[in-house]
């Protein structure tokens, strides 16, 4: 009987437990996600007291902000593969009970995060303890743990190990010593940020490569070599000093001995009054300085306090005018051959001419990177920009830029990205940014300008409609709004639309095309006709005075007994053959107008004057003369005087004519007149 109410009993116990079980699954809200390349389980603010159900291919479990208390080997009996777990994130879980082998299971873990939890000194102690036995473990975070004291016997049970990185921050301890991490014996980064330190004492340590000392109280740079000996380095391979935020209001040359190997110096935050000539002397491997100011900090800056061959990247928030805080224009930048990124920010330029401009930036002619916010520039950065002829990266938001013109971005033909986020942008001609170059561009960042959405902004809000190239527009849509007109003021850019006869409205020229088109063409008609029939309207002319009622003069008034015409290029025949004959020995007078033309009068009025002056007319007709728009005339009013007249006209024929040469006027002449033919045979011009 008693078998029998127990077996019951158990399968009311594990139905119930079914339902918890059940109820836990149903509340998870875990999240698969990736970090860092891995497949991640995100646990994170869930207030729970347990750890879910781990499937075998996670690799990173997030945990923080929840409420573990204590943690055994047992607490991880949900994973289904712990051995495939990477990294773990405990952080604020209020753990105050932690067991030594509680991590046995992560055979594989690389990052462990157990900052910010209560933990027993004696719990961590043993624990990290253990944790030397771990292969892989690299990265060790036990930052804000309030409930113990940084000392040396808190790592007193550490073997070798291969921790790479600790993190040690937010504790209250005003000296630490170096030599408390001896048993760190791999350890390359340690993080003493935000501990009230204002003295470190330092120790020999070859592995040591970066420091963060930021956020704490020192009043001097920390001396990095033993006992006054510039050759004995406390830390010789240091690559990474950081100790921003601390009160260090002087700093000189020699406060940076021993460092020879450092790359990497942030001292920003701190109340330095004067950043000296050559201050970077002793720093011959150094790529990046950064000065970084709080808002009312400030600081003065001596012309050769960048002087560095090494330096690639500087970066400076300063919240000064340019003026009190540079105290050169010319110099500031002009040793640092090999500067590639500068970023300036609040360092205001609004003072500054376009040539003083020009000077202060002028020597950047190798930079890649170029920022400066908030900076106050209230010009086309065109002044700056023409010099950085290789330049990649210009980040210039938050500033008063109004404008951009066609050389803005001209000689920056390596452009790539371009951020003028938060200037007073109103309009972009395209010659300022041409298609071309908008679409070869990674990135461009125009929002929260106040844009004047009307027909001159329409290409840019078409090109923004229809990009497909990889250009990534930053914040588009939403932050491209219509600042004017008022009508359209808040639109997006998006929904701007422009019909075609909106944009494209005639203007005078257009009319102006529109109406005198058709008389230019009529013009050129009337021209066409009067230059193809010019020597028949000089005819008709002729005509037309012939008619007039002159009044008769009586008595002869002929001067000569026979009028030649003929082309320029037949005059030698009528010097040679015609003239001695007709005029040597027949004494006859004639009218050739190469010598008997009056000077200064029209050539049609010579010709008809001197045919109404002679008895007879000769016409030498050629292929010439007959091309000759003047010999044409002549030959009409010939033949006009033949007709009314009965003016004898002799036609000799000198060449047979090409059809090609054969006008209508002469046409007519050879058909209706009897002409003479000149022959190269003796015997034949002795008849002629």
């Amino acid at each position: 009987m008693k078998l029998q109410r127990t077996v019951p009993l158990i399968l009311l116990l594990v139905e119930v437990n079914e339902i918890i079980s059940a109820h836990l699954e149903k509340t998870n809200t875990c999240k698969e996600v990736e970090l860092h390349n891995r497949k991640s389980l995100d646990c994170s603010h869930q207030n729970l007291s347990y750890i879910p159900n781990i499937k075998s291919d996670i690799q990173t479990l997030v945990f923080s902000y929840n409420n573990l208390t204590n943690v055994t080997s047992n607490t991880f009996g949900n994973f289904s593969n712990p051995g495939n777990l990477v990294e773990l994130e405990l952080d604020h879980n209020n753990i105050q009970n932690i067991s030594a082998n509680s991590l046995d299971a992560f055979s594989n873990l690389r990052f462990l995060y157990l900052s910010y939890n209560p933990i027993h000194y004696n719990d961590l102690k043993h624990l990290l303890g253990a944790l030397s036995n771990f292969r892989y473990l690299s990265h060790l975070s036990i930052s804000g743990i309030r409930s113990i004291t940084i000392q040396n016997d808190l790592f007193s049970l550490m073997k070798e190990n291969r921790i790479e990185t600790l993190d040690v921050a937010f504790y209250d301890m005003e000296t630490v010593s170096i030599d408390t991490f001896r048993n760190f014996n791999r350890l390359e980064t340690l993080f003493l940020n935000s501990n009230h330190i204002h003295k470190i004492i330092l120790s020999y340590n070859d592995h040591l490569h970066n420091l963060y000392l930021d956020h704490n109280n020192f009043k001097i740079i920390p001396d990095f070599y033993a006992e006054g000996d510039e050759s004995n380095c406390h830390i010789p391979n240091l690559e990474l000093l950081a100790i921003r935020k601390n009160e260090i209001q002087k700093i000189e040359a020699k406060d940076l001995k021993c460092l020879f190997q450092l790359k990497t110096l942030e001292l920003g935050e701190n109340p330095i009054e004067i950043l000296q000539n050559n201050i970077l002397l002793n720093l011959p491997n150094l790529e990046t300085l950064e000065l970084v100011f709080a808002p009312s900090g400030s600081i003065k800056v001596e012309p050769l306090a960048f002087r560095s061959t090494s330096l690639n990247t500087l970066k400076l928030e300063l919240n000064s005018p340019a003026k009190d805080v540079f105290e050169s224009l010319n110099d500031t930048f002009k040793y640092l051959p090999n500067l590639r990124n500068l970023k300036l920010g609040f360092i205001s330029m609004f003072l500054l001419s376009k040539q003083q401009l020009s000077r202060l930036f002028s020597p950047l002619v190798n930079i890649r990177f170029f920022q400066c916010f908030a900076c106050e520039i209230s010009q086309d950065p065109e002044v700056i920009l023409k010099h950085m002829k290789n330049v990649e990266s210009v980040y210039l938001q938050s500033n008063r830029i109004p404008t951009l013109s066609d050389k803005t971005v001209e000689e920056n033909t390596h452009l790539k990205y371009l951020n003028l986020k938060n200037n007073a942008i109103g309009h972009i001609s395209e010659s300022a940014l041409p298609i071309l170059l908008l679409n070869k561009l990674h990135l461009i960042d125009l929002s929260q300008n106040p844009f004047v959405c009307d027909c001159d902004l329409e290409w840019f809000i078409n090109w923004m409609k229809t990009n497909k190239n990889k250009t990534v527009i930053s914040g588009y849509p939403h932050n491209y709004t219509c600042s004017l007109p008022h009508e359209k003021s808040k639109l997006r850019l998006l929904d701007i639309t422009f019909t075609y006869k909106e944009c494209h409205p005639w203007s005078p020229w257009i009319w102006v095309a529109v109406i005198g088109s058709p008389c230019v063409i009529v013009i050129a008609i009337v021209v066409v006709i009067v230059y193809r029939n010019r020597w028949n309207i000089k005819h008709y002319i002729y005509l037309v005075r012939k008619r007039r009622n002159y009044q008769v003069i009586k008595g002869h008034n002929l001067v000569y007994d026979a009028f030649v015409g003929y082309d320029t290029t037949d005059s030698a025949w009528v010097r040679r053959r015609l003239l001695p004959i007709l005029e040597d020995e027949e004494g006859l007078k004639l009218c050739i107008h190469e010598r008997d033309f009056v000077p200064g009068v029209f050539i049609n009025d010579n010709i008809v004057t001197n045919m109404d002056r002679s008895a007879k007319i000769i016409l030498v007709i050629t292929n010439a003369f007959a091309r000759s728009g003047w010999c044409t005339f002549e030959l009409k009013v010939a033949h006009s005087k033949l007709i009314e007249d009965e003016t004898e006209l002799v036609f000799i024929l000198l060449e047979k004519i090409d059809g090609r040469n054969m006008n209508h006027s002469l046409k007519v002449l050879f058909d209706t007149t009897t002409y003479i033919e000149w022959t190269e045979d003796i015997v034949g011009q002795e008849l002629f």
